[in-house]
């Protein structure tokens, strides 16, 4: 995997190394820890049994092993696409262990986004489940290689059999691997996330960057091996990996996984499992909250708090969450620069609720206007931010070239500001980007698969609201003169295409012509305007 990191001052990294916040831990050394000293408590609890630390890390040594023994290690690419099952940790642990580069895929994308990762990665082995909801991600992840031009050397099925695939059951008869040699600052992880000029952005984030965000966060709430957390967002997401990898790694605390979000069983599971942190977007709020109404409990406590990120929360429904005994807490981060602002422990509903969270230590930012001057203190403007936390830089050189510049800042592309106590508030952004239940989509890339059919000649994707998720993309598209097509046979082709469901347009409008600019770019608040 070929990749050039973004610029990192040096005396930036010897501020990390001198405060604390970087150090030479690498993962499997704290999973050793938690072995010796939880080794019969929960690690992990899914919809089928519940794990110790003990069994997790066997189970996570002896996959590593397979791993090895197929030469993947340093600087080799791990594809995995898993539902929230325990395996799903292990096989994290397993590539760290193994000292490979692990790239989670969320179960919901398909041969199109598959297939645009493994042709920016080249993995040398993919895992995932032979079937799940209903579809083949043996056959999809295969045929996704193919269309990426890839031959993975390994691939491994997990709760099932495929033919020309290792099952799990197989990497499990085999004897523990020993850790191997990790740098710390060598890419470990590249999360995918989509941006404004392209599909797919590939941030490669290194362990030392890695680490920093659950040692903080566990110090700044703060967490401990008693705790437990309900995660219904995916592992393979940047919001589950954090709070179902890396927090209990670090903290010592169990998860407990859901497969599905079904808010009623969330209720039952978070009271009968004795959970005390959960975390998601507005839509998860909202769906529990009526969910612990429905069921007529006086308070659903969680004495670590709910973290809400990822979308804007009404304030009506996070005052309810307090209510409830949730103990809210919003916060803000990216894949790139993950929690850059949070709510420390002791901190009172009018920053846990009124803000985005107090900017977290060692982080700098910088609020700019348009042409990159810093704005009056208090004033709204771009968010500029670096940390010990940020990501190396983008798999794509142009990408890291307009994402990063020349000093370690990311430009977030966020609007917002800080007020006098450090506690920011995001106010919108300056990115073409559908902010869909928490889930980044761009429009852009939407753009382009609509303009994949041949009877469209041209289209622009905007936001358009939805009562449950907050935003949905939706679609004006130009049709070819003699076109017959319906919008339900364009969603069956990008259906057909493999594009991930979440991207396929609901509402898609048929106009003659779209509002532009002098300089010919689509004037979208205009077609906002003109949404049914």
């Amino acid at each position: 995997m070929e990749f050039a990191p973004a610029p990192f001052p040096g005396d930036l990294e010897a501020g990390y190394r001198a405060s604390g916040f970087h150090t030479d831990v690498v993962v499997p050394q704290l999973l050793r820890r938690n072995v010796f000293e939880f080794g019969r408590a929960t690690a992990v609890i899914d919809d089928t049994q519940e794990v110790s630390w003990a069994e997790l890390a066997d189970a996570a040594t002896r996959l590593a092993a397979v791993l090895a023994a197929h030469q993947i290690g340093s600087g080799a690419v791990v594809v995995w696409q898993l539902p929230n099952w325990w395996e799903a940790l292990a096989v994290a642990h397993a590539i760290w262990i193994a000292g490979a580069i692990s790239v989670p895929v969320v179960p919901i994308y398909r041969e199109h986004e598959l297939a645009t990762i493994m042709r920016a990665v080249q993995p040398e082995c993919v895992i995932g489940p032979p079937a799940f909801r209903g579809h083949d991600h043996v056959e999809m992840l295969e045929e996704a290689a193919r269309a990426a031009g890839v031959t993975p050397t390994l691939r491994i099925v997990v709760r099932g059999d495929a033919t020309g695939w290792i099952s799990w059951d197989d990497t499990q008869r085999g004897q523990p691997a020993p850790t191997s040699p990790i740098d710390p600052d060598a890419p470990a992880i590249v999360g995918f996330t989509s941006g404004t000029t392209s599909g797919a952005k590939g941030a490669v984030v290194s362990t030392r960057a890695m680490l920093t965000v659950p040692t903080r966060h566990a110090r700044a709430v703060p967490y401990t091996f008693r705790d437990r957390g309900y995660m219904p967002a995916p592992v393979s997401h940047i919001t589950g990996l954090l709070m179902a990898v890396l927090l209990p790694i670090v903290s010592g605390c169990s998860v407990l996984l859901a497969e599905r979000w079904d808010a009623a069983k969330a209720v039952d599971d978070i009271v009968r499992h004795r959970v005390t942190y959960s975390g998601g977007a507005a839509v998860f709020i909202q769906e529990l909250v009526d969910a612990v109404d429905a069921a007529g409990l006086p308070a659903l406590p969680l004495a670590c708090g709910y973290n809400c990120g990822g979308s804007a929360i009404p304030f009506e429904l996070v005052q309810r969450c307090e209510e409830l005994g949730m103990k809210p807490r919003r916060a803000y981060g990216m894949t790139e620069c993950p929690t850059v602002s949070a709510s420390m422990g002791d901190d009172g509903p009018e920053v846990r609720l009124g803000t985005d969270g107090r900017i977290l230590p060692g982080v700098d930012v910088r609020v700019v206007d348009a042409d990159g001057s810093d704005v009056v203190p208090g004033a709204v403007g771009e968010f500029l931010v670096r940390g010990p936390q940020r990501a190396l830089g983008y798999l794509d050189p142009q990408h890291t070239r307009d994402g990063f510049d020349a000093d370690g800042w990311f430009r977030s592309g966020d609007l917002w500001f800080v007020d006098a106590e450090r506690c920011i508030t995001v106010t919108g952004r300056t990115k073409d980007i559908i902010n869909r239940g928490g889930e980044k989509l761009s429009a852009q890339e939407i753009e382009a698969l609509l303009c994949r059919h041949p009877e469209i000649a041209a289209a622009a994707v905007v936001a358009a609201p939805h009562p449950r998720l907050g935003e949905e993309p939706a679609a004006f598209v130009i049709r070819r003169p003699g076109a017959r097509g319906s919008d339900d046979a364009l969603r069956e082709f990008l259906h057909a295409e493999g594009v991930a469901p979440q991207k396929i347009p609901r509402i898609v409008v048929t106009v003659d012509d779209l509002p532009r600019t002098a300089s010919g770019k689509v004037k979208k608040y205009e077609l906002v305007e003109r949404l049914p």
